[in-house]
């Protein structure tokens, strides 16, 4: 009997407390290949969380999407691995991001980016990441591997992470699998915002830390 309210995409973007965010977004997701505004249109999310890009201060994003075929939710031989955390750099001028992937082989470095490995699957890995890596964060995002036990494991092992008005966004949820996220929203709810935004290929699981 539990229920979730869905909010439409376009609904939640009305929401836009930057005018300029999601324009931003969109044009640097483009740049760089990444799909967010490609292939979805996560640029209104995005662009619509922060009135003040310049005070968002850490950003991790997990997943960086590999192209390594012989890997489980990869992007394809196209993929450009790095290109949403890229995109994000030159959207937030003043912000560290972090970045974590399964595939070694595509970490990397350079001016504000540090990227990292985990295994979603593997619980203890996302303690070693946060302990690399500290808290605080404004945003994290779970763009990795697009099954429900793995995002769990991101939400349980992340939210102490979050600073006040922080974000946790689950990317990719496929419409199937609404009746666990209705689960999920119900036993966040009593501590925090959840929310499950409806986009043109799937759902969006947003967290508001309190």
């Amino acid at each position: 009997k539990i229920k979730i309210n869905i909010v439409p995409i376009k609904k939640f973007s009305k929401i836009v407390k930057s005018k300029d965010g999601p324009k931003i977004l969109k044009k640097n997701f483009n740049k760089y290949q990444s799909d967010k505004s490609s292939v979805h249109n996560y640029h209104l999310i995005y662009g619509s969380l922060f009135k003040n890009r310049a005070k968002v201060k850490k950003i991790l994003e997990i997943g960086l999407g590999t192209n390594n075929k012989d890997i489980i939710s990869n992007m394809g031989k196209d993929g450009k691995p790095g290109a949403s955390i890229k995109a994000f750099k030159s959207s937030f001028l003043k912000t560290n991001i972090y970045g974590a992937d399964i595939d070694k082989k595509i970490l990397f470095k350079e001016k504000r980016i540090k990227t990292f490995y985990v295994d979603q699957t593997d619980i203890s890995t996302l303690s070693k990441l946060y302990k690399k890596i500290g808290n605080n964060f404004d945003l994290i995002i779970d763009d990795g591997l697009h099954v429900s036990n793995a995002n769990i494991n991101v939400i349980l092992s992340s939210l102490e992470f979050i600073k006040k008005n922080g974000y946790l966004i689950i990317e990719d949820i496929p419409f199937k699998t609404k009746p666990i996220w209705e689960v999920v929203s119900f036993i966040l709810s009593t501590k925090y915002k959840p929310m499950l935004v409806k986009t043109k290929q799937c759902f969006v699981f947003i967290i508001k830390k309190n």
